[in-house]
């Protein structure tokens, strides 16, 4: 149920379909609001616990209690010019309430590794299928009413190239490892979807996307150092390389990557290199420094676009701190790096299937978290929960006290032998291993 839930939400926006059915209320809203609903009486008629994963609630909770919070002062107190209560207040529910109901739907949906790898795979086709409609939509083989940008850039089913290329680095990783893992006519599919996505992110030249994949892959290669063959990894990579290198040398978009990654970014100029965003935070910072009380209490809640800025803040982080302060800038690192930490420490003792989806989301959220230092997200964050909400209760039904134990076991395979083992491994030393 939830597999196909998350394919039919993607459904709607891939395919535009506009089922808004009152201000603040879609078909979106209303399905994971049954769902949810459902899983709720579940959890009350078998008496389910309510703390899974008490930290990350925790965090959730006092992000959106204190934007609760700011969000009336704002209005009601300090009023300030041209901000709407009615438009913020739907904002508030739509950007973090509604992400927090997705987290806990599949958070308590999935009950076992093996139900999170089914909804993880119905995930990862989706992700394919996105990529399909907008390589389709670009190459006018059919007409989504996606909007092309100006410079040449592509967009996709989750809006403008920046926001679409973090949304393909999120899934990217896991289809490296479904590929990885699966036989056949499988590993074909799994493989062609994986380089559907590069030729995707290839297509936005979105340099943040690619800033957050290889910081990504930089990082994943020291954490899961004991457990992947980087002989293997290589030859892959080799592979994938040579086939997006030349399906890019005969189209229009790799001149446009070529020119962004190695021409403007080389600019010493440093506003122009950053496409700007050097000038843009500098304009956030310089505006919290006229009230020094603001990098400690934010502005309040959605107040940024009530002052005269021309674009969006660019960074995910700056965004929280100017808005909600250091509780939300904490409580929103917390909730981004907990995830990915929860599934690093479980990878270590999942079943090698699990471990693979496991190490995808790793990789995939570093990615995430990199490339949201120069964008800032809206739709693929819906995505980003319920994957996370499936990973994490992955991570939960991993026994906690097997996590350590591959490490202990490589660490004493180290250590020369100080005795002799008899026939069941144990040495003389009191039963040591």
């Amino acid at each position: 149920m939830l597999g196909i839930t998350s394919f039919f939400l993607l459904a709607i926006q891939v395919l535009r379909w506009d089922l808004t059915l009152a201000t603040g209320l879609s078909a979106k809203n209303l399905t994971i609001y049954l769902v949810a609903t459902i899983l709720a009486l579940r959890m009350v008629i078998a008496r389910t616990s309510i703390t899974a994963a008490g930290p990350l609630q925790a965090a959730w909770m006092i992000q959106i209690g204190y934007a609760l919070f700011t969000w009336l002062i704002a209005a009601l107190v300090i009023q300030y010019a041209g901000y709407d209560l009615v438009a913020s207040g739907i904002k508030l529910k739509s950007s973090l309430i509604d992400y927090y109901v997705f987290f806990l739907v599949f958070l308590f949906g999935v009950t076992s590794a093996e139900e999170g790898m089914k909804v993880v795979r119905w995930l990862l086709l989706g992700a394919v299928f996105a990529h399909l409609a907008t390589i389709f939509d670009n190459a006018g083989l059919i007409n989504l009413g996606y909007i092309e940008r100006t410079d040449g850039r592509a967009q996709g089913a989750m809006g403008e190239s920046n926001q679409y290329a973090a949304y393909t680095i999120l899934f990217l990783p896991g289809l490296v490892a479904a590929a990885v893992g699966s036989r056949g006519l499988w590993r074909l599919g799994w493989l062609a979807g994986a380089l559907l996505s590069c030729v995707a992110l290839a297509m936005t030249a979105s340099r943040g996307g690619i800033v957050g994949i290889v910081l990504a892959c930089a990082i994943g290669a020291y954490l899961f150092r004991h457990l992947v063959s980087y002989s293997r990894i290589a030859g892959w990579a080799l592979v994938s390389l040579v086939i997006l290198g030349v399906v890019l040398s005969v189209s229009e978009f790799g001149a446009l990557l070529t020119e962004r990654v190695f021409g403007q970014t080389a600019s010493i100029d440093a506003s122009e290199a950053s496409s700007g965003r050097t000038e843009i935070w500098w304009n956030l910072f310089a505006t919290m420094a006229e009230q020094p009380v603001t990098f400690i209490t934010g502005y309040g809640w959605n107040v940024y676009w009530s002052f005269p800025f021309h674009f969006s803040p660019h960074n995910h982080y700056f965004s929280l701190w100017f808005n909600l302060g250091l509780v939300g800038l904490f409580t929103g690192c917390f909730l981004l790096f907990s995830c990915i930490n929860r599934a690093r420490r479980a990878s270590l003792a999942a079943e090698p299937q699990v471990r693979r989806q496991l190490i995808g989301f790793v990789i995939g959220g570093i990615a995430v978290c990199g490339a949201v230092f120069f964008v800032e997200l809206h739709d693929p964050w819906m995505y980003f929960w319920m994957y996370a909400g499936t990973v994490t209760r992955m991570a939960l039904a991993t026994s906690p006290a097997e996590v350590t134990q591959p490490r202990v076991e490589q660490r004493l395979r180290l250590r020369p032998a100080k005795a002799n083992r008899d026939a069941y491994g144990w040495t003389g030393a009191q039963g040591r291993r």
